[in-house]
């Protein structure tokens, strides 16, 4: 165990924290504002956990920032969205928790933490076709953080190699081809951090303010009892007591692919999540009867697969966003036939990757491959490739799309009718076949200078063509310990376990089975852990002279 704040010698606390995300973070934070003495335990080297990662975007309805920029939006209109999102996964109690206590949350968070965000005024929540949806405001991005301000803690940080910008910048810039990319390494050498790096770093330098302990390399493996009531952890071998409740903070279960295969409702290929996530929080729940829901979802998403992109020595997924939306892009499946939205958020169209072939006893779309033709290359580049370098090892090329359909193993002839008739509902600018940029979300992520009725549609006329294996990859898994609205874990019967809570990917997610909009998973969950830091702060200390029991 590495101690970075408190002392090695402490081993009674009222509130530890497992896991070290923004959710956890947020309750420990809310504890120790309190008064209480707060100790974190993070498996990994670095603290962050995912959020370190992650876009940073947090889904807040109603939320102090939109509102002060006069957009409108209302609790109901809000409760009406998740009701349909969450597929009816999710208890009305805890969707309104979410959306009444978020500004609050939103608001605390600046006041005690300085974590500062800005309304991302036209980002669409991600399914507009659905009542209570709003064109934009709901998605708060972070602000730019020096990370220079932690001092020695900067080193504590899991760190994020890519450059740092706003969403604001990226709406300025569109394509990774127009990226200012030499300002932006300026920015990242000086220490300036952005997305999930900027929403940790102020909490995390929060809890050291507030003599929070810090420790990393801490594996948990057990929960103390006394009795009926949850008070303490035992990490490598050693007890800390919780007087006043222990929280678990610490992931899904995407990395155990034991626990993936078998609850999860389709294959994941690939992942970009720190490989620590393997539901060691959810394991122990379980050993005290907590009951588990969501475990067949996801966070899902389109990646492709870099060779040599590693962390921790497990390879990583890469997220394909505007490589798929971008205007000029198709994806298609084995038979070199389009199958799926290929601007439709991540979530939802990845779930078309997981239909299966009952006649073949196999599934239906994969493998799967983006195309583009020379023309979205020269505009956009992929990834990190751009015309006139060498081809990478993970991007097939021909001159032909005959060639190119040879080389993916899709059938003589298929690509090429597939992208004909796809080159005539571009030019005309709608998608009957499978209504690609009819929404506002759509075409958010268009990219309106090429010319053409709709931004989200372009053709692909122009060789060398392209091809990526895309696969279906998941942020994290979002099932879990079931809580009630104050994120106390329930048992089977659904009773409270006293003393235990559980917030983010360890707990089955508010948003259910769907995904609200960007910041889907942070927003809800560090609304549902700082509902958790609430109860840890006003939760009487136990101090009994009972016998400890570990539970494995």
């Amino acid at each position: 165990m590495k101690f970075w704040t408190g002392s090695s010698s402490e081993t009674s606390y009222d509130v530890v924290i497992v896991g070290s995300g923004a959710a956890a973070l947020l309750a420990a934070d809310v504890a120790a504002t309190a008064g209480k003495s707060v100790l974190v335990l993070e498996k990994a080297a670095w603290i962050g956990g995912t959020s370190a990662i992650s876009g940073g975007t947090l889904w807040i309805p109603n939320n102090p920032y939109m509102l002060e920029r006069g957009l409108t939006d209302s609790t109901e209109a809000a409760l009406a969205y998740l009701r349909t999102i969450s597929r009816g996964h999710t208890p009305e109690e805890i969707l309104r928790a979410v959306v009444e206590a978020g500004p609050e949350m939103i608001s605390w968070a600046y006041d005690h933490a300085g974590l500062v965000f800005a309304s991302v005024d036209d980002y669409p929540d991600y399914r507009p076709d659905v009542a209570g949806s709003v064109p934009g405001g709901r998605s708060l991005d972070p602000a730019l953080f020096d990370s220079n301000d932690l001092g020695p803690l900067k080193d504590a940080l899991r760190p994020d190699r890519r450059m740092p910008f706003t969403m604001a910048e990226y709406e300025q810039w569109v394509a990774f081809t127009r990226f200012p990319w030499e300002d932006l390494q300026k920015r990242y050498d000086a220490g300036i951090i952005s997305r999930g790096n900027s929403v940790v770093a102020p909490l995390l330098k929060t809890a050291a303010d507030l003599g929070v302990t810090l420790v990393t390399e801490a594996r948990v493996d057990d929960l103390l009892t006394d009795g009926a009531r949850v008070a303490g952890v035992i990490a490598d071998g050693v007890d800390f007591t919780a007087s006043s409740g222990v929280m678990l903070g610490c992931g899904g279960f995407e990395w155990d692919l034991g626990m993936a295969q078998q609850f999860l409702a389709g294959p994941v290929m690939a992942r970009c999540s720190p490989p620590n996530n393997t539901g060691d929080g959810i394991r122990m729940g379980q050993k005290l009867g907590a009951k588990l829901g969501n475990m067949r979802e996801a966070f899902w998403a389109p990646m492709t697969i870099i060779p040599g992109d590693l962390s921790e020595g497990e390879q990583l997924g890469t997220l394909l966003r505007f490589e798929r939306q971008g205007p000029g892009s198709i994806i298609v499946n084995k038979l070199g036939k389009r199958f799926v939205n290929e601007s439709q958020n991540y979530n939802d169209m990845t779930r078309a990757f997981h239909a299966v072939d009952p006649v073949n006893h196999d599934f239906a779309n994969l493998p799967a491959h983006i195309v583009v033709d020379h023309e979205y290359m020269e505009l956009y580049g992929f990834l990190t490739h751009r015309v006139g370098e060498e081809l990478p090892e993970w991007m097939k090329s021909a001159d032909t799309l005959d060639e190119l359909g040879a080389l993916i193993g899709v059938p003589e002839g298929s690509l090429a009718a597939t992208v004909e008739r796809f080159n005539e509902f571009a030019r005309l600018g709608t998608d009957p076949d499978f209504t690609r940029g009819a929404n506002d979300y759509d075409q958010y992520w268009g990219d309106g200078d090429r010319g053409y009725p709709n931004r989200s549609l372009a053709p692909l006329d122009r060789g060398p063509f392209y091809a990526v294996e895309i696969v279906p990859g998941a942020f994290g898994t979002n099932g879990g310990l079931v809580t009630d609205a104050h994120a106390n874990v329930l048992d089977a019967d659904g009773a409270p376990i006293a003393g235990l809570y559980a917030a983010g990917n360890t707990s089955a997610h508010p948003v259910g089975g769907g995904y609200p909009g960007a910041g889907g998973t942070l927003g809800p969950g560090m609304t549902m852990a700082y509902l958790a830091g609430q109860q840890l702060a006003a939760a009487s200390p136990v101090r009994g002279e009972s016998e400890l029991v570990a539970n494995s």
